[in-house]
């Protein structure tokens, strides 16, 4: 009993000592610079002048000085050694395409990397959200009234928010991760998705689930990538919408410790 009891407490001890490395995680939730046909993707008309390439600069020193580690970003895993040469390519200038310099993992990603070294891994998982499902049943159900009132409640996002044309690129960013916007993007898959299905039918939660299961695997992706003896500090550089999902997992596991986009970029 004596020696079960302290492998007990050897085992208890190395867990919490394992527990005090957590890693610190930046969410950057980003909007689409153009270079995809991403719904998600958003006119960023003045990417390449002056003032925006001096922004951008910024944040890659401002991540590179917080001891950015790793770069996690939204391309497949099955594409990682494309990525690699791609980033050899920026890293001795000789990208020259203009739709491949129109990304923000180019942008963004890969001008950090340069300045530190720090590793670009493509954890995404590309999984179709089932929007035939969601079109068959609007057809299906168009003159029906939903039974559900809580469905009908009033859209309560109406701030009105600062403009990417109108606002530097840290500041920009900074209100699209911040938690208002996080409910806002949530809101069309734990509200208005819900709302597709009566009694047994589950159509809406089921294309939210999707969702959920795309978010876990990359997730899972990111896990299958980190090294917790080496790792101090990632950037998860993937859609806001995603950062929104995955801001869940990692707030509740015991191993990350999540930093505040306000912390990087203006501290």
């Amino acid at each position: 009993m004596k020696k079960i009891l302290l492998l007990l407490l050897a085992t208890s001890v190395a867990f919490s000592q394992t527990q005090n490395k957590k890693v610190k995680v930046i969410l950057l939730g980003t909007f689409h610079f153009g270079a995809t046909s991403d719904r998600n993707s958003t006119k960023f008309e003045d990417l390449f002048s002056e003032k925006r390439q001096n922004e951008l600069a910024l944040i890659a020193q401002k991540l590179k000085d917080f001891g950015t580690d790793k770069i996690f970003v939204e391309n497949e895993t099955n594409n990682q050694k494309e990525l690699d040469q791609q980033l050899a390519l920026y890293q001795s200038k000789q990208i020259k395409d203009e739709k491949i310099l129109k990304d923000e993992i180019v942008q963004i990603a890969f001008r950090t990397s340069v300045l530190n070294n720090a590793k670009v891994v493509s954890v995404d998982y590309k999984q179709e959200l089932p929007y035939d499902r969601i079109n068959e049943y609007e057809k299906i159900h168009e003159k029906d009234v939903n039974p559900y009132s809580f469905f009908d409640v009033e859209y309560p996002f109406k701030e009105k928010r600062k403009k990417l044309a109108e606002t530097p690129l840290a500041e920009y960013y900074v209100q699209l991760n911040n938690p208002y916007s996080r409910q806002a993007s949530l809101y069309d898959y734990l509200h208005y998705a819900l709302a597709y299905g009566i009694g047994d039918d589950y159509t809406g939660e089921n294309f939210t689930a999707v969702y959920y299961d795309r978010n876990l695997k990359i997730f899972t992706n990111i896990l299958r990538n980190i090294d917790l003896k080496t790792d101090k500090t990632v950037v998860v550089l993937f859609g806001a919408s995603h950062t929104a999902f995955l801001r869940q997992f990692f707030e509740n596991h015991p191993y990350f410790e999540i930093v505040e986009l306000e912390t990087v970029f203006f501290n």
